[in-house]
C-alpha cells in the first residue's frame, strides 16, 4: 500500500490534519516527504511551548507505523493503535504521539504501555496537568499506588506555582473516580487533603470523589468541612444540599437552604436552588416569595423575572403575573411563551379584546399553534361562539398531539357554552381520528359524567387506567366520580388511596377524600381533608365542598364565611352557587 493509498483511508479530515502536522514537524531524509511548513489557517493542534517538536528522520517504517496507528484508532482497534503509536513515540519522542499513544492505551485498558507512554509525555512536557494525569491513572491501575501519589504531589507544586490549586484537586477528584482501585483512590486524595487541611477546595473535592463511589455519609462530611472554612461558598451549599436529597431527606435540605440564606441573604444561586426545590415540593407560594427575592436582587435577570410571572400565575396572582411577564418580555423580547401566557392572564381577568391582542402577536414558531387554539376560546368567551369554532375548524393540523389540542380547544368553548351534547360529539369524532388518547378520554369521561352517561365516563377512565395504572388525574376522577353519583364507596376509596399515595398533597384529592368521608359520615375526617385542601389551593369546588360539611355539622357562621370568601374569587361558579341555593334558597 503507496503513502496516498493509506491517506485516503483516514477519513476524519481533523485527524488527517493533525497527523500531516505532525508528519511535516519531522524532518525529511532525502528523496522522501518534502518538508511543508504550516499556514495560520491550518487546523493543527497548538504547540506547547514548554518542549519543541524534535527533528527526526522520516523513515519508512515510522511513517507506515503513523499512518497504521491513526488508522486502526479509526477503526476500533485500540490496541493495535495503542502498541504501534507507543512505538512511534519511543522513536520520535514527539510530544503528541506520545499523548495519543497514552490515551489510545489507556482507553484500551492496556496499562503498561500506557505507562511507557504516558511516562515519555510527562518527560517531554512536565508542565502539562494531562499528562501527568494519564500517568497517575496508568500507575493506579497498575497498583502503584505510592508512584501516583508522588506524582500528584508533583502535579499540585506546579499548580500551586500557578495559582491553580483549587481547579487541581476537582481534576483530581475526576481522576481518582474514575480508577477502578476505590480504596486506593480514597486513600491517595486524603493524602492530597493533608496537604492544604484548611483548604475549602480540597474537602469539596474530597466530597465529589465519596459522591462518585455512592459513599454519601463521608461525603457531607467533607461538604460541611469545606463549608466550615470558606461558609458562603454557594457551590458547596449547593452539594451539600443535593447530597440530602439524594438521601432522601427532603425536610434537612430545607432547613440547610434557610439556615444558609439567613446567613449568606445576596446568595442568588442558592436562593434560585431552594426556590426550584420548593416548586419540586409544589408549595408554590413560598417558591413564589423566593423567586421574587432573587428577582430584587438581579431585576435584569429574563430567566428569574420570567419564573416569577409563571409561578404568579400559578397562585392565581394575576395582576402580578401580569408585571413580570410583561417584564420578562421586556428583557427577552423573542421569548413568545410569555406572550401566550400574558393572554392566559388577560383571559382570566375577562380582558377577551387583550387576550385576543396577544395571541395574535404570537408569530410561526413553537407556541404559534397553541396560541391559534387559546385565540378560539378567547373568541369564544368574547361572545363570538361561531366564528370561535370555525376558527377552530379551520387551523391546520399536522399530526396527532395538534388534533388533541385542537379537539381540547373545541371542548373548552362548547363546555363553557353548557353544549355538552356538542362536546360530546366532537370527542367521539376526536377519539375516533386518535384512538387511545388519554387528553380525549379523560375530557369525554367529565363531559359523559355531566350528561350522566356514567357507563362511558367509568370505561373511559379505566381505559386511561388500564395503560397507565399511576395516572393520578385518572384515579381521582374515577374516585370521585363513585363517590358523587353512586354509592359504591369502597371502590372509591381505593381508588383515592392510590391517588394520594402518588401524590399526597394535591388538593384536588384531598377534595375527593373529604367528599368520600362526608358520604360515608365521617364528618371530623371530612373536615379535615376539606380544611387542608383550601389551604393548598384556593378553588371554588372545594369552598363548596368545605361550606357544605361546616353547615351540616352545625358551624353555618364558618360555612358561610368559606362560601362568601370563595364568591368574591369565583361568583359565577356553577358548583359553588348550586350548594349555596340548596342550604341557602
Amino acid at each position: 500500500m503507496n503513502l496516498k493509498d493509506l491517506i485516503y483511508m483516514i477519513t476524519d479530515t481533523t485527524r488527517l490534519f493533525v497527523l500531516l502536522s505532525v508528519l511535516w514537524g519531522l524532518t525529511a531524509c532525502a528523496g522522501a516527504v518534502k518538508t511543508v511548513p504550516l499556514t495560520d489557517s491550518t487546523p493543527a493542534r497548538p504547540v506547547n511551548t514548554e518542549a519543541s517538536i524534535p527533528s527526526v528522520e522520516m523513515t519508512t517504517d515510522i511513517l507506515y507505523n503513523l499512518l497504521l496507528g491513526e488508522i486502526a484508532g479509526q477503526q476500533g482497534q485500540i490496541g493495535v493503535a495503542a502498541a504501534t503509536l507507543g512505538k512511534v513515540a519511543q522513536q520520535t519522542r514527539d510530544p503528541r504521539i506520545a499523548e495519543r499513544a497514552a490515551l489510545a492505551a489507556l482507553y484500551a485498558k492496556r496499562y503498561d504501555e500506557a505507562l511507557q507512554s504516558a511516562r515519555l509525555w510527562v518527560e517531554l512536557r512536565p508542565l502539562e496537568a494531562e499528562a501527568r494525569e494519564a500517568l497517575i491513572t496508568a500507575l493506579l491501575e497498575l497498583n502503584r499506588v505510592e508512584e501516583a501519589r508522588e506524582h500528584f504531589a508533583a502535579l499540585f507544586v506546579s499548580e500551586e506555582t500557578r495559582r491553580n490549586l483549587d481547579q487541581a484537586y476537582l481534576r483530581a477528584a475526576a481522576v481518582l473516580g474514575r480508577a477502578s482501585n476505590r480504596a486506593a483512590s480514597i486513600e491517595v486524595m486524603q493524602t492530597l487533603v493533608a496537604l492544604n487541611p484548611q483548604l475549602p477546595s480540597a474537602h469539596f473535592a474530597m466530597a465529589n470523589l465519596m459522591v462518585r463511589g455512592g459513599e454519601l455519609g463521608p461525603a457531607m462530611v467533607s461538604a460541611d468541612e469545606a463549608l466550615k472554612y470558606r461558609p458562603d461558598w454557594e457551590e458547596a451549599a449547593m452539594f451539600k444540599a443535593r447530597i440530602l436529597l439524594s438521601q432522601k431527606e427532603p425536610q434537612k435540605a430545607r432547613a440547610f437552604y434557610e439556615t444558609f440564606l439567613n446567613d449568606n441573604r445576596d446568595a442568588n444561586v442558592v436562593r434560585l436552588n431552594y426556590a426550584r426545590f420548593l416548586v419540586d415540593q409544589k408549595e408554590w407560594e413560598k417558591a413564589l416569595e423566593e423567586f421574587k427575592r432573587v428577582a430584587a436582587n438581579l431585576p435584569d435577570d429574563a430567566d428569574t423575572v420570567y419564573a416569577v410571572g409563571l409561578l404568579s400565575l400559578q397562585n392565581n396572582r394575576l395582576e402580578e403575573a401580569e408585571k413580570y411577564l410583561k417584564r420578562a418580555l421586556a428583557l427577552r423580547p423573542q421569548n413568545d411563551q410569555a406572550r401566550l401566557y400574558l393572554g392566559q392572564v388577560a383571559e382570566q381577568r375577562k380582558r377577551y379584546d387583550e387576550a385576543i391582542d396577544w395571541y395574535l402577536t404570537v408569530k410561526d414558531g413553537e407556541y404559534y399553534f397553541e396560541a391559534q387554539s387559546r385565540l378560539g376560546v378567547a373568541l369564544a368567551k368574547q361572545g363570538n361562539l361561531d366564528r370561535a369554532r370555525r376558527h377552530l375548524e379551520g387551523m391546520k393540523v399536522q399530526d396527532d398531539p395538534q388534533r388533541v389540542q385542537v379537539a381540547l380547544a373545541h371542548e373548552q368553548i362548547l363546555r363553557d357554552a353548557r353544549k355538552f351534547d356538542d362536546v360530546l360529539l366532537v370527542l367521539n369524532e376526536a377519539i375516533k381520528t386518535v384512538p387511545g388518547d388519554k387528553d380525549l378520554l379523560y375530557a369525554r369521561a367529565l363531559v359523559a359524567e355531566k350528561l350522566n352517561k356514567l357507563d362511558i365516563a367509568e370505561g373511559d377512565l379505566r381505559e386511561i387506567l388500564k395503560k397507565d395504572p399511576k395516572n393520578v388525574n385518572a384515579l381521582n376522577a374515577l374516585g370521585y366520580t363513585l363517590t358523587d353519583r353512586t354509592t359504591r364507596y369502597n371502590e372509591a376509596h381505593e381508588l383515592l388511596q392510590q391517588a394520594l399515595a402518588l401524590k399526597p398533597d394535591d388538593a384536588f384529592i384531598m377534595d375527593s377524600m373529604g367528599w368520600l368521608q362526608y358520604r360515608l359520615g365521617n364528618n371530623k375526617e371530612a373536615l379535615k381533608y376539606l380544611r387542608r385542601a383550601l389551604e393548598i389551593r384556593n378553588d371554588a369546588e372545594i369552598a363548596a365542598h368545605l361550606g357544605e360539611v361546616l353547615w351540616v355539622t352545625g358551624d353555618r357562621q364558618e360555612a358561610e364565611s368559606v362560601w362568601n370568601r370563595a364568591l368574591r374569587e369565583t361568583p359565577d361558579n356553577e358548583s359553588l352557587n348550586g350548594i349555596i341555593k340548596k342550604f341557602k334558597p
